[in-house]
Order: C-alpha cells, then structure tokens, then sequence
C-alpha cells in the first residue's frame, strides 16, 4: 500500500516542478529557451528523482546541474540553430533528441554510481546494476503514465456519454497534461526505487534470455563472416545499406554479451565448446566493423560528406572500440573470462558521451562540416559539376550550408573558381536551386526535377496527388515517356536508400496529373536518381506482351532463373 511518506510527498514535488515547468515552456514562442527549459525540466528532474537521499553524498548534487546546465546549453543552441520546423535543415534537431536520451542515460548511470565509488571512480558492480535498473525504472514510470491516461480517458467517455464534457475539456489542457503526466511519472519512478526486488527480478529474467541467446547472435555473426571470403565483398557494396546492417549485427552480439558478462566475477555458464564459438564471433566483429566502415568511406569518397555519413563513422567508431576491446579480452589472459572489459566498457562509454556532446556543438557541427566538404570537392573538381548537389548545400545544411551556398555563389559569378564551361553549368545549378527549381510548400514537400519540369508541374505540389509523402529528404521527379505515345509521364522516386515503390503519375485529357501505377522491386532509389542524372536509365521494350481477356490484363513475371 502506496503511503505518503516523505520521500513519496518530495518525489510528487519534483513531479509537480517538472509539470510546471514544461507547462511554462508550452508558453514560449522562442524555441531555444523553450527546449531548454524543457530540457532541463526532465534531465534534472529525472536525476533528483532515481537518486533520492543520495543526491546530498559527496557532491552529487553538483554533477546532476553540470549535466543538466550542459544539456539545457545544448538544446538552446541547437533548436536556435536549426530548430525550425519549416526548414529542411533539421537533421540537428533530429538526432539531439535522440542522443540526448542515449547521454543522459549513460551520464546517469555514473552519476547513481557516485554516491558509492570506490576511489576516484565508480565501482563496475554499481554501473552495471544502474544501467539496467534504470531501464525498468523508467519504463514502470512510463507505464504507470499509460494506465493513468487510459483510466482517465475511460472516464471522460463515461461522462460524455451523459452530456457532461467539462471532464474530457480538462484533461485535454495543456497544464493538466503536464502536471498531471509528470506527478504520475515521478510516482512510478519512485515506486520502481522502492521495489528494487522486483526490478531486481525482471533484469535477472533479461539477462537470462541474454544467456540464451547470445550463442545464436554469435553463430550468425560466425557464418555470415565465413562466408564473405565465397561470395566477395561486391554485393555488401552494392545494396547501398550494408552499413547499417552489420553495425546492428554487431550491436546485438555487444548488447547480448554484456548481458551474460554481467559484472565479470561469475562464470558464463556455457560448455567450453560453447564458449569457443561466443569467443570466435568476438574475433569477427572487428571485421564486421571495419567492412561497415569501408562501405561508408566508399560513400563519403564518391559522394562527400553528409551528416548522416559523419554519423555512421563516428558510430563506427565507437563499434569498433567495443569490438577491439573484445577481441583484445579474448586473446590476452585474463583474470575472468573478459575481465578487462571492466576497464574498457565504462571508458568508451564516457568516450561516447565526448563525442555525442561535440558533434552537437557550434565547432563540431556536422552541418558545417558537411557544407565545407561539398564546396571543396566542386572546386577540387572531385564532383562533377553537372552533379553537384546544389539543392542539399542550400536547403539541408542548416544555415552553415546557406552561408557556403552564397559564398560559393558568389565566388562563381565573379568568376574566381573554375573555368569555363564548368563554371557557367555550376552557376545554373545553383541559380536553379536559389530560383526554386525544388518546388517547396508549407506542408514539407520537397521535390526537385530531373532534367526539365512537365506543363502543370505545380500539381505535384498537393500531397492529395497520391504516391510518397515525399517529406525530407524529399522525391526526383523525372519526366519520360514511359508508354511511347509522344507524351511525357512523370516518374517520382524518393531519395532513400532503401526499396520503396517508384509511382509514375500521367495526364489526362483535361490536363490533371494523376497516379497511373508504380514499378516495384527497385533496391536504391537514391543511386538510380544518380544514374538518371548520368544519362544511364532508359526506358526499354518488354520482352513478352501482356495479355488482355475481356476487362482483365495479365501481366507476365519472368522466373528468376530459367525453367527447363
């Protein structure tokens, strides 16, 4: 039975400045104040809340607000930068949201950790408990919010079914919400503090189930590396996402490891055989590693750098610090099986935190250094100039990109970079991009023409036309005639890299563009919109006809290999 002791009355106080906190930063029209405040609102609060008592033992209390002031600083810069939600530029925005998460989770843990150091430095036994305590005491929290919200909502519906909506007007305010989720939350975590057998329980089942699974994560991770050396390296270049693929391969095996690892002073609990095939698959992460890195420089050396490429490298990175680390484990004597990952994992964790702070700050910037390395490479005459994307430095580098693309611009129409003809096919390129070429509307759509714009081009504008949303990073449209009858379709493909349907749109005998179909099957479209720029897609003759009887046409599908 829940009680209203002090700690409960002093965790509903927290929950109640958080709630009024965020309630006030609704209220703010200027957004980097407003994520700040917000910020700072559940970074600290959530601190005060896990550490309870211990937030007055030996100078705890002095590490939750220089975290708290670091990440509110951040949040302010980074919404001012690019917090803009009608801009295409934000990728920053975007990815401190979720790193900031991933900071303050592992920051939290050293700081639960502190209270009970040893020395200088947290023991290893209490990260590895906070760590995964932490996860469910959060998620009980979260799921006491979900309950909370469902009874609420049931009776509102019960009283709107009599007349009466002053209940279902309430909980829909804005202060209600805030309060009223934040006091809950606070509630929950409190609750998960005080059980911690029952934490205790559920992070015993998880690590169970790692124990279970890691032999089958490292048997994956064993045949697929062993296989590498038969069918070469060719198809992992050529599907465009290998990188993200193996860096998960590798994320599930340090995850699942960990789990079994625990804290290093038990036995793993397999056979020797068993252990031999965890320890082999260890050898072969860094290689796994290294290839997901090379098939991002492959990129990065054909196309430049992007943030989301500068991204994959520095998680490359931090990947292939576990994985050495590791195999280093694996080879060296240890004390325990993996003992020194009791020295590794806590340090490249801290690494991590580094490097996620710097790539979020005005000197580290992704988007500058992005917006550098695509001017460079133009004017190196590493990207051809008939290719260069003019779209991209302009509109999805945030405003270091908008600051090249000008001085770029003007740089070529004073005539001090390149020489003619390039220069005069690099100033249409980014005329074009300053002129809107890349039609843009309210709603986010962002669509740029391959080649000339079709009559009624403007149509494509309504998302009501059908196909892809085409939100960033946006749809190529391209016009061919696709039916051979003189008039140009209209193919739209969106920029991913990943298979997605390409809908093709004709028009009709009022002039209204509509949706005739799709191709599927196409792996990349993102290198096919390349390969249109090159002039390397053509619309060919299908080897057999289709057949029509009656209202219903049939359309042959080719077997992959040929039947006898």
């Amino acid at each position: 039975m829940l009680t209203l002791t002090r700690s409960v009355r002093t965790c509903l106080a927290i929950g109640l400045a958080q709630g009024l906190l965020l309630w006030l930063a609704s209220y703010l029209t200027e957004p980097g104040i407003r994520f700040a405040l917000s910020t700072a609102a559940l970074v600290g609060g959530i601190n005060l809340l896990l550490l309870g008592a211990s937030l007055r033992e030996r100078g705890t209390a002095w590490l939750v607000l220089g975290l708290t002031v670091v990440m509110s600083a951040i949040s302010a810069w980074v919404y001012w930068e690019g917090g803009d939600s009608s801009r295409t530029s934000n990728w920053l925005t975007g990815t401190w949201v979720c790193f900031a998460v991933v900071i303050t989770y592992i920051v939290t843990a050293f700081i639960l950790s502190w209270p009970s150091r040893e020395g200088r430095f947290p023991r290893y036994e209490d990260l590895f408990r906070h760590a995964w305590d932490t996860v469910f005491i959060v998620l009980l929290g979260l799921l006491l919010n979900g309950v909370f919200w469902a009874l609420l909502l049931l009776w509102g519906s019960l009283f709107k079914m009599l007349g009466i909506v002053a209940l279902n007007q309430l909980f829909s305010t804005t202060g209600f919400i805030c309060v009223s989720s934040m006091m809950v939350l606070a509630l929950g975590l409190q609750m998960g503090r005080d059980n911690d057998r029952v934490i205790g329980l559920l992070r015993g089942i998880l690590l169970t189930l790692c124990r279970f699974l890691l032999p089958l994560s490292s048997l994956i991770a064993i045949v697929f590396t062993f296989a590498l050396p038969f069918t070469g390296l060719q198809p992992i270049w050529a599907t465009g996402y290998s990188t993200p693929i193996m860096l998960c391969l590798v994320a599930a095996n340090l995850f699942l490891l960990n789990g079994v690892f625990q804290v290093g002073e038990q036995s793993s609990g397999y056979p020797r055989w068993l252990l031999g095939i965890v320890d082999l698959c260890l050898l072969c992460l860094p290689v796994l590693v290294v290839l997901a890195g090379y098939s991002s420089w492959l990129r990065i050396e054909q196309y430049g750098l992007t943030p989301s490429r500068i991204l994959a490298m520095l998680l490359v990175a931090v990947m292939l610090a576990h994985t050495l680390a590791a195999a280093w484990a694996v080879v060296v004597p240890q004390r325990q099986w993996l003992w020194s990952l009791r020295i590794s994992n806590p340090l490249i964790a801290l690494i991590s935190v580094v490097l996620l702070l710097a790539i979020h700050t005005p000197w580290f910037s992704p988007l500058q250094i992005s917006a550098t390395n695509q001017v460079k490479r133009v004017l190196e005459a590493k990207s051809p100039v008939e290719t260069f994307d003019a779209d991209t430095l302009r509109y999805r580098l945030g405003p270091p990109g908008t600051q090249a693309f000008e001085a770029l611009l003007e740089q070529v129409e004073q005539g001090r970079v390149l020489a003619e003809p390039a220069r005069q096919v690099l100033l249409k390129r980014l005329k074009d991009a300053q002129a809107g070429k890349i039609e843009r509307e309210s709603d986010g759509r962002l669509l740029e023409w391959v080649g000339p714009a079709v009559e009624g081009s403007e149509q494509f504008n309504d998302p009501k036309i059908g196909g892809q949303g085409c939100l960033y990073p946006g749809c190529a449209m391209w016009a061919v005639d696709l039916d051979q009858d003189g008039q140009d379709e209209v193919l739209q493909l969106p920029k991913y890299k990943w298979s997605d349907a390409l809908y093709f749109f004709k028009r009709d005998s009022q002039g209204n563009w509509q949706r005739s179909g799709a191709y599927e099957g196409v792996d990349n479209p993102l290198e096919m919109i390349e390969q249109i720029r090159e002039g390397k897609v053509k619309v060919v003759k299908p080897r057999y006809q289709s057949l029509q009887t009656g209202d219903q046409e049939l359309n042959p599908k080719l077997d992959t290999t040929p039947q006898p």
